[in-house]
């Protein structure tokens, strides 16, 4: 007997001191409170969104479409004017040029120069392979005297 009341008298100060349940209850008490304020809050902004996004579609879509409406027709009334100014400037510049004396005859002297410059540089052809059979002709006579002078038969 006096042994169970040693045990007892030891378990008291665990009993006494052991807080687990306590703690463990104040924790999931807290746990599902923090849950259902934190659920809360945010159905809240998930309506406020919803509102927001709805007023949103429903006003600003006819506000966008009259301003794209007005500001559309403004440009396209500027791109058909600079259309025009365009097309004006491309009639302007496919017209007919009339072409000055001074240019006239400026164009007709580099086309003789051109022309004389090809009738000498063809000239200047032919000399060099007049000239290169010459050389070929004189090389052929040379080889042929001396296998005449060494009497190389062939």
């Amino acid at each position: 007997m006096i042994s169970q009341v040693g045990r007892e008298l030891y378990k008291v100060p665990l009993r006494i001191l052991d807080h687990r349940v306590f703690v463990n209850g104040e924790i999931e008490t807290f746990l599902d409170n923090f849950e259902a304020k934190r659920n809360d809050s945010e159905v809240e902004k998930l309506f406020q969104v919803t509102e927001t996004v709805g007023s949103l579609k429903y006003d600003l879509s006819e506000r966008v479409i009259a301003l794209g409406n007005e500001n559309l027709s403004n440009l396209n009334a500027e791109v058909n004017s600079l259309l025009n100014g365009v097309n004006i400037l491309l009639n302007k510049a496919k017209g007919e040029r009339i072409v000055s004396n001074k240019l006239q005859e400026a164009r007709k002297d580099r086309e003789e120069r051109k022309a004389e410059f090809l009738i000498n540089l063809q000239h200047g052809y032919q000399r060099i392979d007049n000239s290169f059979e010459e050389k070929e002709e004189e090389i052929a006579e040379l080889y042929s005297d001396l296998q005449l002078k060494l009497s190389i038969a062939k």
